[in-house]
């Protein structure tokens, strides 16, 4: 009793200590993650300091180096962060950089945690650092400065600089998406972006070469981000000149005397020589001088490259008593459009010719003028006989005046754009006054049209159908089958436009002149898409030509018939190939099967005995109709037995041997095998030669067995007798019936052998073994080399 209530304590006792162990295992949990987990993870931004806390590891324990109960440390021993002394708190040591230049742009490293006064193994916990993105780069311009060079008469709104980019190294978003702009500046208004997302610079305001030769403007490119940043750069623009200017005198008129004596001569100018310049600085093109037509132009003459003036004839005092005024026009060599116009004021010595009555030095002025030519340009000078004087014009014309005004001096300077469509020639009348007397001059301008105008479609996108009908009535016709019209106009008078299609199927229709679109319906086989997209291009007849387009789509309805039409027909030939090709495999079935019929046949025979070898290859005539007409023969050892159209051979103990050779050459197999080419058709001269490879085939095989029958006969030296062989012979069609249908084989003692022939069969006899083998061998050749049938004995 006492015993067991010991061991009752005892168990007690155990059963407490273990529960108490499992209670102290599953309560230590240090190392562990707060929370389960078996990773921690971070944000850190790439900006962060170096040595910034990152985070503070969430594991179970105290890691304090005196009282602490788990030890941390890292793995790696490069690791780009670190762990504090006696804390879980993990701290930067190294720049972080999202795009990877100047730091990792993620970390990924290996705590180890150790259980204190513990010998449980340390657990390794994974910690993974993510770097996000900030706005710490600016968009850097790409090939930059720009410089660019502009002709002066580039018009504004032309696009002057595609292309122009900044890259932002940030992530993508709004830290990398860059705007662009103009800063505000002295020539900022001459330039501007086409749109603040896209590098277009176009010209927001026109140029001018004799203001102003270049200038310089700076640009931005800033992205979106708060705060934002951003780089600048310039771009420099050179003018160059263009031949917008016409040439200029230095004076407004000259003046010069005549000789007293009026002899010929240069005449002195005065205040200064004649001279007049190109106001294009930059082309500075070379001045031509003329004299225009008057009736005292005759007399002088003037030097078309210095301007000097030379009376030509002499003169008498009352010819040019009132002295007289010429009118120089200088013109630049290169363009016969730009030229300017002065007076020269010829007086003699002693006359006075202020008090004469004020005229025109012409009665008419007839010019042409461009009717692009800028307002405010100075376009004919109206000398009159008194030049210098401020004198009083006036254009009565109320609506010529709108377009021109003339100035103090008889320039006539253009006030109002002109448009050769509206009007092309101004006529009008210019009125002169000194306030004593007046004068009047008749003006006529022609304007000469300029390619300012686009032409321009009266839609921006045609489309059109092409109904069902269309098509089947006219696929099998040439004419053309109109489908649609497009209609477009050019604001210049004087264009014509011409009309054309662009694409991949534009030669399948035809555009005329008025725009109507025509399409061929027996072209349409080569289209396999029932909706066809062009492009219609009018372009006029100016200088330059100017051409604009639009889109066209056509739709054709009938282009599934036509081409369903198109695939009957290719569908029927290829049934009609396919069926040839079926009749040749059919043809050659039938030819396989029966040569394999034969083969089965010849092989029967072969096994009809025990030394036995039947073979009937091409033979048209049946076992049961075959009769075989014998002859016995036999003089000394060798024995011989003919019949009609068959030698048979027989070999006794002494080496004799009697062979059966049936010499059918199978005519009536080769008609019946040359009727059926003949149905084939197409397919007969393959079948012939498949039946000729047989034949020779078939040749080989009836040689080859010949000669093993004989090999092993000789060989064994034995005789086999047959008093009674069944019916077995071939009757060919060239023998005559036989008397009977018995075979009879007679045995011959050895002797001499004799060759006899009879009804066309040819009979061997040996006389010896050898003899005998030789003579068959020879004679087996010959018997395979022809289509016959054999029957052999031994």
């Amino acid at each position: 009793m006492w015993i067991k209530h010991h061991w009752i304590c005892y168990l007690i006792g155990v059963f407490c200590w273990l529960d108490k162990a499992s209670i102290g295992a599953i309560l230590d949990s240090r190392c562990y993650l707060e929370g389960g987990g078996s990773a921690e993870s971070f944000l850190a931004t790439e900006d962060l300091a170096v040595g910034s806390i990152i985070g503070k590891l969430r594991i179970n324990g105290d890691p304090n180096a005196d009282t602490g109960d788990i030890s941390l440390s890292l793995r790696e021993k490069t690791a780009p962060v670190e762990i504090l002394a006696g804390s879980k708190e993990l701290a930067l040591s190294v720049e972080l950089d999202k795009e990877g230049v100047r730091g990792p742009s993620s970390i990924y490293v290996n705590v180890i945690c150790i259980r204190r006064h513990s010998t449980d193994p340390s657990f390794v916990i994974p910690v993974n650092v993510r770097v996000t993105d900030v706005n710490d780069n600016a968009p850097q311009w790409i090939g930059t400065p720009y410089t660019l060079t502009l002709s002066e008469v580039t018009v504004p709104g032309t696009r002057i600089l595609q292309g122009a980019r900044a890259e932002d190294a940030d992530q993508p978003g709004p830290f990398s998406t860059v705007e662009y702009q103009v800063l505000p500046g002295p020539y900022a208004e001459f330039v501007q972006f086409l749109n603040p997302l896209e590098g277009t610079l176009v010209l927001k305001k026109a140029l001018d070469y004799e203001q102003l030769q270049n200038f310089t403007v700076k640009l931005r490119a800033q992205d979106q981000g708060t705060p934002s940043r951003h780089s600048d750069t310039l771009l420099r623009v050179v003018i160059t000149d263009a031949d917008d200017q016409n040439p200029k005198f230095q004076r407004e008129s000259y003046s010069a005397e005549l000789p007293n004596d009026g002899r010929p001569g240069e005449l002195r100018m005065r205040p200064e020589p004649l001279k007049a310049v190109d106001q294009d600085e930059g082309i500075c093109a070379p001045i031509q001088y003329t004299i225009v037509q008057s009736q005292d132009a005759k007399y002088f003459r003037i030097h078309p490259h210095n301007g000097q003036i030379t009376l030509l004839t002499p003169i008498g005092y009352g010819e040019i008593a009132h002295g007289a005024t010429l009118v120089v026009k200088a013109t630049q060599i290169d363009n016969a459009d730009r030229y300017a116009l002065t007076t020269v004021q010829l007086t003699r010595p002693g006359s006075h010719s202020d008090l004469s009555t004020l005229s025109f030095v012409q009665k008419r002025f007839v010019m042409r003028i461009r009717e692009d030519t800028a307002v405010g340009n100075r376009i004919l000078a109206l000398p009159t006989n008194k030049p210098g004087k401020h004198l009083k014009y006036t254009i009565p014309d109320p609506v010529n005046s709108q377009f021109f005004s003339v100035g103090s001096l008889g320039e006539l300077v253009l006030a109002k754009p002109l448009d050769y469509e509206k009007m092309t020639k101004h006529e009008f009348q210019v009125l002169a006054s000194d306030g004593m007397t007046n004068s009047t001059a008749e003006l006529t301008l022609e304007v000469i049209d300029v390619n300012d105008w686009e032409p321009r479609f009266r839609e921006t996108h045609y489309e059109f159908m092409v109904p069902k009908s269309s098509l089947q009535s006219r696929t099998d016709t040439f004419e053309g089958v109109l489908i649609g019209k497009v209609e477009a106009a050019d604001g210049d008078r004087n264009d014509k436009l011409e009309l054309s299609l662009r694409g991949q199927h534009a030669g399948l229709f035809e555009i005329d002149a008025t725009g109507n679109i025509y399409m061929r319906p027996e072209q349409l086989q080569s289209l396999n898409e029932s909706t066809v997209h062009l492009i219609a291009i009018a372009t006029d007849t100016g200088v330059p030509p100017r051409s604009t387009s639009v889109p066209v789509s056509v739709t054709m309805e009938g282009l599934t018939l036509a081409q369903s039409g198109w695939n009957s027909n290719m569908l029927g030939m290829f049934g009609m190939i396919v069926g040839l090709f079926l009749m040749i495999i059919v043809a050659l079935s039938c030819y396989i099967v029966r040569s394999k019929k034969q083969g089965k046949s010849s092989a029967s025979a072969l096994g009809l005995g025990r030394n036995r070898v039947h073979s009937q290859a091409h033979s048209s005539v049946s076992p049961a109709n075959l009769v075989t007409h014998e002859k016995l023969a036999g003089n000394g050892n060798g024995a011989s037995v003919t019949s009609g159209g068959v030698s048979v051979l027989h070999m006794k103990h002494g080496g004799n041997i009697t062979m059966a050779n049936p010499m059918n050459n199978g005519l009536h197999h080769v008609a019946s095998g040359a009727s059926s080419s003949m149905a084939l058709g197409s397919s007969a001269a393959l079948l012939e030669r498949e039946r000729e490879r047989e034949r020779e085939r078939q040749r080989e095989s009836y040689a080859a067995t010949v000669r093993s029958i004989v090999s092993r006969a000789s060989a064994n030296g034995q005789l086999y007798e047959e008093d009674e062989i069944e019916h077995d012979s071939l009757q060919t069609s060239t023998t005559t019936p036989p008397e009977n249908n018995n075979r009879k084989v007679a045995t011959a003692t050895a002797g001499t052998g004799a060759v006899a022939g009879g009804g066309g069969v040819t009979t061997i006899s040996t006389s010896s073994a050898n003899a005998g083998q030789s003579n068959l061998l020879s004679a087996t050749d010959a018997m395979g080399s022809s289509e016959n049938n054999l029957t052999v004995y031994f």
